[in-house]
């Protein structure tokens, strides 16, 4: 005889508790049953084995083989599923303190006062109140979900999605001027819409936001600093002590961020050059030149502080230009003269603002900033390999040494020389040791050919391409000239990146980009101070 244990299903305690027994009620929903199916007679791995897996009593269940009870949802309460009877009135809790209720023949000595008064009372009550009437001798301040809206179309759907709030409430108080006083001649406290004193309700409707004075013009220095939203969202929760009490969302301050930017957005070139006024005033050794096209839209802009060009006049042995996008509101792109200083610091000499990258307009930007300098060409200028810019720089500077970006040298032929690393182990190596130690141009030439030679590679294309412009890039050919450790634009990169990072976006307008061009520059200077401190340690 098998002694491999069985497994039964489980009989209800309550034969009437089963499935087949059960009785629904028409208005209820029952407890729902699911029994394990049967599995009939289980074997254990072994067919010999005497063992039971539930314990020696071969007919006790397996923990698999339980009753499981699923509880649905409880059903809604039909008088939860009703609409809102219209004749249901509501007034304001327990929460409003009754000295802050209205009353009729209360009296206050300003029109301001009584207004204040109304709208501390709905705040706490719960409900956005507006200015519905203004007479001469008396004020009407209502509910906002006073009066109905229809669509002005009449021919046409409404494509708005959120419909109108307004239901005919009748709350409301009546200010009238009485001699020198004001005095509630009326008041209606009950609504026909449910109240919603939470706070955290209560801040968004329009009539409770907070848009005092003192705190909008935080809010704006915030946005002026740059601060991000949801920094600004943390300064003013740390002032209110709790985000549910500050009386205004993340979206009001967006908006009024918006609302800045559209009226910083005005006037933006008259501001700018408003701008460039003051720091001539300042000193007279401010430069700026404004490029206008035939329709007198402007095309390009220059302009350098004083300070840049002291600086330029001690620092002028090697300049880096480059361009980026992306750092203001109209995507001009900028381009900045930037130098080293006597403690290999990044110093900025001019900045320029352009309207394309052509070579007309790069000559007019060169031209300009040898004007500014009073003639003064730089002994050696780093650029990346733009033959724009390279035919304008051959036109302007005609003394300067042009020298290319070792970076963007390799970098235009990654793919080709990855596939050369990946076949001759060992190139790669030996290149950038011939690229980047300090060797004369003879001891230069003779590494590369030493190199080309073993790996077979004397027609390759790309190297050949490198090699021919080796005079231009391969700091081995500028040994004569002093380039402040400079082999590439990194240094007008990096500060690029740390414009855009720290100081201007795709949203700021010309004349806070100006600027906020002279806040960095106040900033490097006291980057170089603290530098000097240190350095006399």
């Amino acid at each position: 005889m098998d002694s491999s244990p069985s497994f039964h299903r489980r009989a209800p305690d309550d034969p009437s508790d089963s499935p087949e027994n059960m009785v629904v009620p028409d208005h209820a929903l029952p407890h729902i049953s699911f029994r394990t199916p049967s599995h009939g007679t289980g074997t254990s791995g072994a067919g010999s084995s005497t063992g039971s897996m539930a314990g020696e009593n071969p007919t006790t269940l397996h923990p698999a083989m339980h009753l499981s009870t699923i509880t649905p949802p409880q059903p809604v309460e039909p008088h939860e599923m009703m609409t809102p009877d219209p004749n249901a009135r509501y007034i304001h809790g327990d929460q409003v303190h009754q000295d802050c209720i209205p009353k009729e023949n209360m009296v206050f000595a300003t029109e301001e006062e009584g207004y204040a008064f109304y709208m501390q009372y709905a705040r706490a009550a719960g409900f956005g109140s507006k200015k519905h009437k203004n007479k001469a001798m008396s004020r009407v301040y209502a509910c906002s979900r006073q009066g109905s809206s229809e669509f002005y179309k009449e021919a046409e759907k409404r494509k708005r999605g959120k419909m109108s709030k307004r239901i005919g409430c009748m709350a409301s108080v009546k200010l009238k001027l009485r001699g020198k006083e004001w005095f509630y001649e009326r008041v209606e406290l009950e609504h026909n819409h449910t109240l919603n004193p939470d706070p955290c309700e209560v801040k968004h409707m329009r009539s409770h936001k907070n848009k005092h004075p003192v705190m909008m013009d935080y809010v704006d220095g915030l946005q002026h600093s740059g601060v991000s939203p949801n920094a600004t969202v943390n300064v003013l929760t740390e002032l209110h002590g709790d985000y549910g009490h500050m009386l205004m969302n993340a979206r009001d301050l967006e908006n009024r961020r918006a609302a800045n930017l559209r009226k910083e957005q005005v006037d933006d070139v008259k501001k700018l050059v408003t701008f460039f006024n003051e720091c001539r005033a300042q000193n007279p050794k401010f430069y700026s030149d404004i490029d206008y096209d035939s329709e007198g839209v402007v095309k390009n802009i220059f302009w350098s502080h004083a300070s840049c060009q002291a600086n330029y006049a001690e620092f002028k042995d090697v300049v880096t230009f480059d361009t980026t996008y992306r750092s203001n509101f109209y995507r001009m792109p900028l381009g900045m003269f930037v130098g080293s200083n006597h403690h290999l610091q990044n110093v900025i000499f001019g900045f320029a603002l352009v309207g394309d990258e052509t070579e007309e307009t790069f000559e007019w930007v060169f031209r300009t900033f040898q004007r500014c300098m009073e003639g003064k060409d730089p002994i050696c200028i780093l650029t990346d390999q733009d033959q724009a810019m390279a035919n304008a720089i051959r036109r302007v500077f005609l003394e300067t040494i042009h020298r290319l970006c070792r970076w963007h040298m390799l970098n235009k032929h990654t793919v080709e020389l990855n596939k050369l690393y990946y076949l001759h182990k060992g190139l790669e190596e030996k290149l950038l040791t011939a690229v980047n130690h300090p060797l004369t141009p003879l001891e230069f030439e003779n590494a590369w050919k030493e190199m080309v030679t073993e790996h077979g590679l004397q027609n390759d294309p790309t190297l050949r391409g490198l090699y021919e412009h080796r005079a231009s890039w391969i700091a081995a050919y500028f040994k004569g000239i002093f380039c402040g450790t400079m082999t590439s634009t990194q240094r007008s990169e990096s500060t690029n990146r740390m414009v855009k990072r720290y100081h201007v976006d795709k949203s700021t307008p010309l004349h806070m980009f100006a600027r906020r061009m002279y806040q960095m520059l106040q900033r490097r200077k006291d980057d170089e101070g603290l530098e000097t401190v240190y350095s006399q340690v």
